[in-house]
């Protein structure tokens, strides 16, 4: 026979929704924050009446 669903199963996923939700979340704050601070210091070094403030990349 089967069972009854047991009613902790869907707290359980929803609780278990939530955790991965607020951690892609945090994820993209993080990475949000990052973009948006070497944007502010491009922008600082523009201001300043630089005109050598692209960053440099060296392929290697």
């Amino acid at each position: 026979m089967t069972q009854p669903p047991d009613p902790g199963d869907a707290g359980r996923r929803r609780a278990l929704a939530a955790l991965l939700f607020l951690a892609v979340l945090v994820v993209a704050c993080v990475w949000l924050a990052g973009v948006l601070r070497r944007e502010s210091v491009r922008e600082d070094c523009l201001a300043g009446g630089r005109r050598d403030c692209a960053e440099l990349r060296s392929d290697p």
